[in-house]
């Protein structure tokens, strides 16, 4: 299965073309044309034309990831986005990609919501990133044989070529949150707890120390669900 003219038409947008090596962002590799970096070293140059046709080359080994790893074989526009999410992020991100996963279970909302995971850098969200993958989930999205929109004119954003894999669940925003609340929600079952106690005149002493070893159970049980319920929002591609 081979990109379509979209396809690579949406790749040629978000790398931008670049006619001298360059380095996109502090630390990252040196790039040239359509965010070629295999050789490319400092002083070199390039036409528009040869950046098309090294393109079309550079493009295969992404197209073979891709189509190797997709158990569910996509549709082209489906092909298309995962193609152009693959060339930025690498083989090996692609392969390990919460995209794909979801993709091979036939997840496909799931799976264009994952697209938005890979939008850092170096620890810090890029606008382009995040645009290029917001335009990768739509195409993804996109029945076939509709056209997607024309491309977004405007400044080409920053596109890095290094981009970081999917944050881990425990530096997830809702993943703290939910410790956050899942701390909260135990605090108020043992004060709710502690308030019938006394409201019935007992103690803890006075039931005896069975009361201690259930509220730490609950409190574990709590964590537990928090953590089943975070794994199941990651499978489903939410951040």
């Amino acid at each position: 299965m081979k990109t379509s003219t979209q396809g690579l038409a949406l790749i040629k947008e978000f790398e931008g073309f670049r006619g001298e090596a360059y380095i996109p962002v502090p630390g990252d590799r040196m790039t040239i044309g359509y965010g070629f970096t295999k050789g490319v070293k400092m002083g070199d140059r390039m036409t528009r034309a040869q950046a098309d046709l090294r393109l079309a080359l550079e493009v295969a080994p992404y197209e073979a990831a891709v189509y190797a790893g997709c158990i569910e074989k996509p549709n082209q526009h489906e092909f298309d986005a995962m193609v152009s999410l693959c060339y930025n992020i690498g083989q090996a991100g692609f392969a390990r990609s919460t995209v794909l996963k979801a993709h091979n279970r036939g997840d496909k909302q799931a799976a264009a919501r994952a697209f938005g995971l890979w939008n850092k850098s170096g620890g810090k969200v890029y606008a382009g990133l995040t645009r290029r993958r917001a335009r990768e989930s739509a195409l993804y999205l996109t029945p076939v044989p509709d056209d997607v929109s024309d491309p977004v004119h405007g400044a080409m954003p920053l596109m890095p070529q290094q981009v970081d894999p999917e944050s881990r669940m425990t530096q997830s925003p809702i993943n703290r949150a939910g410790v956050v609340a899942g701390g909260t929600a135990a605090v108020a079952t043992v004060a709710e707890t502690a308030r019938t106690v006394a409201d019935v005149k007992y103690s803890v002493a006075s039931l005896g120390d069975w009361m201690i070893p259930i509220l730490l159970l609950v409190i574990v049980g709590l964590c537990g669900y928090l953590v089943w319920q975070r794994v199941r929002q990651r499978r489903e591609g939410w951040a």
